[in-house]
Formats: C-alpha cells, structure tokens, sequence
C-alpha cells in the first residue's frame, strides 16, 4: 500500500451565465401583471487541493483514489428586475394594465436587486481516483478522475470534473 500527501493547482477560465428570461404572470382576478427578469455569471479563474492519496501495487498498475480539501477564486454578479402593474384604485376594471402598460389609470413600480464580488474565496472538497502504469522502472503513464464541489455562492452552486492523462519519470 502506498500513501501520500499532494497538492495541486489549476489555473483556468470556467464560466457559466444564467440567461434572462423573463418570467411573467398575469393574476386576473386582481388585474396586476407581474414580470420577473434575472441574470447571472460566475468565473471561476483558479483552484487548489491538497488531498490524502492512497493506492496498493498489483503489479505494474497502481490504482489509487484520494480525498481533500480544494480551494478556489472566482467572480460572480446576480442581477433581478420586478416590474408590477395594476389599476390604480381596487375598483377599477382597467385591463391595459395586464399589458404592462403606465396609463393614468394604473401603477407601475419597478424593484430592482443585485450582488457581486471580484475574486471570491471558495472553499469545498475534492475526491477521485487514478491509475498509474509502470512502463519501465523508471517511466510511468496516469490516468485520473477528479470531481471538486465547492460551497454555494450567493447560492450559486460549482462543481467542477476533470480527467487528466500524463506520464512521468522517477528518478
């Protein structure tokens, strides 16, 4: 059985967006028309992990698997829109407001949200699985499986999965 502490680094530009996509509901019997637009990005520009590794020898194959912590800096921003329309006064039947329309008969308010930050700490765990063949005494091939999770942002939730291929040299 072989054991070992390691670390890595990886420097990357992972990016996701949200689009907006308005989500808009009409409530009829109160004559209000509501509209709901959102969007978001994250990028995720680097990460570390430092991790426990384990692996018994069968051989000339080296399977081993690994668990620890994993570390990353991303940037992310959040915005929301609310749009909301309806008759100015409870009893008027004025139906240009389910349009999402201002005439002198309805109100209109608009509420409006967001959040973000540059170079935002993340923190979560990391977990995977290799092989290592020995092809001579000296020169190796790896094959791996890594799968970091990573703690919700402002709800946002990152992961990130990863193969890596490589040979090496002992010496």
């Amino acid at each position: 059985m072989i054991l070992g502490v390691e670390a890595t680094y990886t420097h990357t530009n992972l990016n996701t967006t949200a689009p907006s996509s308005p989500l808009a509901r009409v409530l009829p019997a109160v004559s209000t028309a509501v509209s709901i637009n959102a969007n978001g990005s994250l990028d995720l520009t680097d990460y570390s992990e430092v991790r426990f590794r384990a692996g018994y020898v069968i051989g000339n194959l080296l399977p081993y698997g690994f668990i620890g912590m994993a570390v990353g800096r991303a940037s992310y921003s959040l915005s929301t829109g609310t749009f909301v329309a309806q008759p100015a006064t409870s009893t008027s039947t004025d139906v240009s407001c389910l349009g999402g329309t201002s005439t002198p008969t309805c109100s209109s308010f608009f509420f409006s949200n967001s959040a973000g930050q540059n170079n935002a700490l993340l923190y979560g765990y990391a977990v995977g699985g290799g092989l290592d063949w020995a092809l001579t005494p000296n020169v190796f091939a790896r094959g791996e499986f890594d799968f970091a999770q990573f703690a919700p942002i402002s709800n946002i939730s990152i992961s990130v999965i990863s193969g890596r291929a490589g040979a090496g040299i002992k010496f």
